[in-house]
């Protein structure tokens, strides 16, 4: 079986399959993650003065148990890319080149979904052999590739039509771009705006302007085109620093006009629920979310999250989306391991590896374009 055949047909023990028991063991359970431990010790001197007092509030936090131990060593190479970044660079573009990259693996799904979409051959008006900055020339012709792939699928959706809506300053500042029909794209500008479809239809209902809730939103990429597209709605992003603090101040830089605040400090449930109304956009801890009144977002959105989270917090924020909103969109690999952790494997296909409960109403389940070996689901709560 060819590398493409793997990526559409993979089998959970060929994904982050381990070297060995004693690798898996030594991963697991004796290398540290001691972020706390990290962050005492850490010279904190080039530090926004904001970001130290978020970290210093979530290492006290609840949300701190909330963490996985796979999230907990990604924070500490968060900090250490921001830490070793030059001042002359945005310190995000170091971290979103290592974590937060575009995938550029192409596959017969994505190709045959994106070619279903043609009448004609293709009219190719574009640099195929633009060379993107921090991407060899060989990666950067297989990405511009993905974005002509993506391009095609989407252009002819009417989702597509609001692309002029879109604010694009986010997309392009951290992802490689390329021009197609006098149009400037990216990977994240477009599976952003995929997802917006889809997070559309699952609330196809609600006739009022939306209260969304996302779990970590990583540098505000699905926020960015939904305070896009979307007049009037309230947003609430519950995140871990650094991320949290660069979410923020993205946001803050490209909606100008929108009300944005954070609310870390916040410990009462009214001072809480002032906050939300007060505000267009509110920045909170994962544990705060428990301050909000139930059934206070019409939606929540977990993109690529759930799949990274120890078993007992899946079912924690499963439940936390159940009590706090009415649906629920998530994207997940089809199947995932989990790194440091003891051969721990999730499949979208088993519902119960997510908790899902079979009162749940299913709108789709539905492979992705592009990484075709992620799924979108999108749920809707009944008792």
């Amino acid at each position: 079986m060819g590398l493409i055949s793997k990526l559409i047909n993979i089998d959970k023990t060929e994904l982050h399959q381990p070297k060995s028991i004693w690798s898996t063991f030594k991963n697991a359970y004796l290398r540290s993650k001691n972020l706390k431990r990290f962050w005492r010790k850490l010279d904190k001197k080039n530090l926004p003065e904001e970001l130290i007092k978020i970290t210093d509030l979530f290492i006290k936090s609840e949300s701190y148990k909330w963490t996985s131990k796979f999230w907990r060593h990604n924070i500490i190479n968060h900090y250490k890319h921001i830490i070793n970044t030059p001042t002359s660079e945005d310190a995000l573009n170091a971290i979103s080149r290592s974590d937060y990259a575009d995938y550029s693996l192409m596959d017969e799904y994505s190709i045959e979904k994106s070619r279903a979409n043609l009448k004609d051959k293709i009219e190719l008006n574009l640099n195929l052999f633009k060379k993107h900055p921090h991407l060899s020339l060989t990666k950067s012709i297989s990405h511009n590739l993905i974005l002509l792939i993506l391009y095609e699928y989407i252009k002819s959706k009417n989702i597509f039509k609001n692309y002029d809506k879109i604010e694009k300053k986010l997309y392009l500042k951290y992802n490689p771009s390329l021009e197609l029909d006098d149009k400037v794209i990216t990977q994240y500008m477009l599976t952003s705006l995929l997802e917006y479809e889809k997070i559309k239809i699952l609330t196809n209902g609600i006739n009022r302007p939306l209260n969304i809730l996302e779990l970590g939103a990583g540098y505000g990429r699905t926020a960015n085109m939904i305070l896009s597209l979307s007049k009037d709605v309230k947003y609430v992003i519950a995140d871990l620093p650094p991320a949290v603090f660069f979410s923020k101040k993205n946001l803050s830089n490209y909606f100008p006009n929108k009300k944005i605040a954070s609310a870390f400090g916040i410990t009462d449930k009214s001072e809480m629920m002032k906050a939300f109304k007060k505000n267009d956009v509110l920045f909170v801890f994962p544990h705060q979310i428990n301050l909000f009144e139930k059934k206070s977002f019409d939606v929540s959105l977990a993109i690529g999250c759930l799949c990274e989270m120890e078993k007992a917090q899946i079912i924690n924020y499963m439940k936390i989306f159940e009590n706090y909103s009415n649906f629920l969109y998530f994207r997940v690999w089809e199947y995932s391991g989990l790194p440091y952790s003891f051969y721990k494997y999730y499949s979208i296909h088993k519902k119960s590896d997510y908790s899902i409960k079979e009162s749940w109403i299913e709108h789709f389940k539905d492979r992705f374009i592009i990484p075709s070996n992620q799924f979108e689901a999108g749920y809707e709560f009944k008792d």
